[in-house]
């Protein structure tokens, strides 16, 4: 079974994090930050990974907070240096958590830290856990490192489920505080037949905020990014009008990201009330290079 790499270096020792990483959030930074921290001496932190989480491969469907490349582009932006990922399939769902060990961590990513989460399960049936995984380091030569878990408003753990929940129902607000930065998309700009708006077509597989009027921020470049207001469209579209820029259709790769819900139900389409809004709003956002980052 060949790894897939990105930024692969000759290493000989690494530290390893463990896990899907759906949306990145601040549970899965807190795995991050004990990766790098525990990097070997002249080694590189690694995150493992799969394509898609395995619970949604059994699934059949998909229903994700950030698409892999999104994934990859968060896990670079915490400072991970390498990334070796499988596509989830058939194979993976008889191996046994030995092999998993002995031919995944050890012969091909040369572990030396591990880190996982409290909850990780691993190997056919997801039969072991964290605390098999220390076992088997013992045998091996490598440290585990359990994270705890991470917890957001009134105690409640931080997890994917979670934040797909707080996106579908347009909670921006939390899923927001959840994930550490503003729900964050790639679109494609399409017509749209009046012509004073625009679709902006997402990735299928992914949770989008619906049921509601929401403040958006569309980074058109490197440097640039415009506001604008969005509300649902059809086949995973959002219709969109742009507040201070003439975006036209054929943009590629928009990044798109949700800041606020301004209102919860229709009309949906822009009105003086959601323009004036908006414009109350948008001086209380925190701008870096062409995106807005949370303070």
């Amino acid at each position: 079974m060949r790894l897939n790499w990105i930024n692969r270096q000759d290493s000989f020792a690494r530290s390893i994090a463990l896990g899907t990483f759906d949306g990145v959030h601040l549970g899965h930074q807190r795995l991050l930050e004990e990766t790098m921290a525990r990097r070997p001496l002249e080694g590189t932190s690694c995150v493992f990974t799969f394509d898609i989480p395995p619970e949604q491969y059994f699934r059949g469907h998909l229903c994700l907070v950030s698409s892999f490349e999104r994934r990859v582009e968060l896990f670079r932006s915490f400072g991970i240096d390498e990334v070796a990922w499988l596509t989830f399939g058939p194979d993976l769902t008889v191996m046994e958590a030995q092999d998993f060990v002995e031919k995944i961590l050890v012969n091909e990513l040369r572990a030396k830290e591990v880190v996982c989460g409290y909850n990780y399960r691993f190997g056919s049936k997801r039969g072991a856990d964290a605390e098999y995984l220390q076992k088997q380091g013992k045998r091996h030569g490598f440290s585990v490192t359990i994270v705890p878990p991470v917890q957001g408003e009134g105690g409640q753990t931080i997890n994917s489920t979670t934040i797909r929940q707080f996106l579908s129902e347009g909670e921006i607000a939390r899923a927001s505080r959840y994930l550490g930065y503003y729900p964050t998309y790639e679109a494609v700009v399409e017509e749209h037949p009046d012509k004073s708006a625009l679709y902006l077509k997402i990735d299928a597989d992914l949770v989008v905020p619906s049921q509601g009027v929401y403040l958006i921020w569309c980074a058109l470049s490197q440097s640039e990014g415009v506001p604008a207001i969005a509300w649902p469209g059809t086949k995973h579209r959002l219709e969109a009008v742009f507040l201070d820029a003439d975006v036209r259709p054929g943009s590629k790769d928009l990044a798109l990201q949700f800041l606020h819900k301004l209102r919860d139900s229709g009309p949906y389409q822009l009105t003086a009330w959601d323009r004036a809004e908006a414009r109350r709003l948008l001086p209380g956002f925190y701008l870096q290079d062409a995106r807005v980052v949370l303070k």
